[in-house]
């Protein structure tokens, strides 16, 4: 049988290895690239099959962080070692809007009905990114990497950390990160008490409505959900997370 297909273009082919090339540089500027053999961890826990995308996963970690600080910088590269912690983080159910978190890490929507009440606290110690020496000297990192620290089941750094830049931040984004602290401990109520103090802002609404969800409050669960829905833009993962515990 004879062959009529070409073989590809030693020039066609030049082109498609440069352009993987140059998006793979691109990923690895932003701190997105894959990690190497030496950061890759074993994944903890159940897996949902679905993996995390790390481009949107990092730009709705920081998207509360740019929206809610003075003189934000749009464009914050990730820290050495965040893949790791990306690729080891269990499917999680009950994320709140806070610094450093991202909805992707809600993998199994199917599932999430049933086990979102069940939820119990953040408590598995992940690879933690290098944070000290990316963070320093800038407070939008600092602010990250409070909920980096959660994410990877460091309670008390996180609370050190927050405690530590409190006073340079708003009332309302302290409350909301306190908040988010007694959420990956375990203690629901209490981050609801913390995120009750809040005004308007579309993370209250969002965070009271997943903890009342939490707590079986469903129809005061989607009033502050849905009004989050309303308030965040559609072009951030967190709407549409706001949107999919709505149906709940």
């Amino acid at each position: 049988m004879n062959n009529n297909s070409k073989p590809l273009a030693n020039k066609a082919l030049g082109e498609l290895f440069a352009s993987h090339l140059k998006q793979q540089i691109n990923l690895f500027e932003q701190g997105l690239g894959a990690p190497s053999n030496l950061e890759t961890a074993i994944p903890h826990g159940t897996l949902s099959d679905v993996g995390i995308d790390p481009i949107p996963a990092w730009k709705d970690s920081i998207f509360l962080t740019l929206t809610n600080t003075k003189g934000a910088i749009a464009n914050i590269s990730a820290p050495p070692g965040w893949q790791s912690l990306l690729f080891s983080l269990p499917a999680l159910f009950g994320i709140p809007f806070a610094s450093g978190h991202f909805p992707q890490a809600v993998r199994n929507p199917i599932e999430l009905s049933n086990f979102i009440r069940e939820e119990t606290g953040w408590q598995t110690l992940l690879p933690l990114p290098e944070l000290e020496g990316w963070s320093k000297g800038n407070l939008q990192k600092q602010l990250i990497s409070v909920g980096i620290c959660r994410l990877a089941g460091r309670h008390d750094q996180a609370s050190t950390l927050l405690n530590t830049i409190k006073d340079q931040l708003s009332i309302d984004i302290v409350q909301n990160e306190l908040g988010a602290n007694y959420w990956a401990m375990g203690d629901h109520a209490k981050a609801l008490q913390a995120w009750d103090k809040l005004g308007t802002e579309p993370f209250a609404f969002f965070n009271r409505g997943l903890a009342h969800l939490r707590l079986g409050q469903e129809k005061i669960a989607f009033e502050q959900l849905q009004r989050a829905s309303e308030l965040i833009p559609s072009s951030s993962g967190w709407h549409h997370l706001a949107v999919l515990y709505q149906s709940i």
